[in-house]
């Protein structure tokens, strides 16, 4: 497989990858939940459990949650070419930066199947909560919380690293450090994530909006390879190929 190859179909990988993972998000999380009728989390327990996440999958099937986490959980992989496709973009490979930001990206990808598929479980649990006997309660409010805490600290270390690896790209972007040009940094997924706070602001609550919250980041890995596929395939048509 010759490197021409070998960067198409990383594209490919990345984009198929972020269309998984922009589905996965909306089937398991992508809900507009009226709080007021869930007054057993919203009052009777809103201090014993986190209300917030209760809510947020409570009107999930049992279907639609484990699909909208094994989804992405399983192809996670597909990223993996994506991230050589950034490392192939350093002027000097085996420079540390580039090498730090390449593995930095490598570790985000092997962390984001648990942090994401804890949702399922975690979801589940506070179904349970609210359709068992009062009598349960207790104990399936424990094993919610403990649920919680797990997708708190597999999830969040998951972004922070992500987040981490994407923004030292951009800034090695804007110093030169690659060959794109210095406005490519600003279409990275960290950046395409922030534009999209404005645009939530703006929408009102329903659907688009709760889809737009559950889906951002992935959203924003989905457009940040279509136009870096874009642009790389228009200097290669004018016969002044990035790589």
């Amino acid at each position: 497989m010759n490197d021409s190859t070998k960067i198409k179909w990383s594209f490919i990988s990345s984009i198929i990858a972020s269309i998984l993972w922009v589905i996965g998000d909306i089937l398991i999380v992508g809900f507009h939940v009226d709080p007021a009728k869930y007054p057993l989390f919203t009052e009777t327990y809103v201090d014993q459990l986190d209300h917030t996440l209760a809510l947020l999958m409570i009107e999930g099937s049992s279907q639609r949650l484990m699909w909208g986490a094994l989804l992405p959980a399983m192809s996670a992989f597909l990223f993996l070419p994506g991230v050589w496709l950034a490392f192939q973009f350093f002027k000097d490979k085996s420079k540390p930066y580039a090498w730090l930001t390449y593995f930095i990206l490598i570790i985000s990808v092997v962390l984001m199947p648990l942090g994401h598929a804890d949702f399922y479980y975690t979801g589940e649990a506070f179904k349970a909560i609210y359709h068992t006997d009062p009598s349960a309660h207790p104990y399936l409010i424990e094993m919610a919380t403990g649920f919680t805490q797990v997708l708190y600290i597999a999830w969040g270390t998951a972004i922070v690293v992500l987040l981490l690896g994407w923004l030292l790209f951009s800034i090695l972007v804007f110093l030169n450090k690659t060959v794109l040009p210095k406005w490519i940094g600003f279409i990275s997924p960290v950046f395409i994530t922030l534009y999209q706070q404005p645009i939530k602001i703006m929408l009102p609550d329903g659907l688009l909006k709760a889809w737009i919250s559950a889906a951002g980041f992935n959203i924003a890995y989905l457009i940040f390879f279509i136009l870096l596929t874009a642009y790389y395939y228009k200097r290669a048509k004018n016969q002044s190929p990035l790589l």
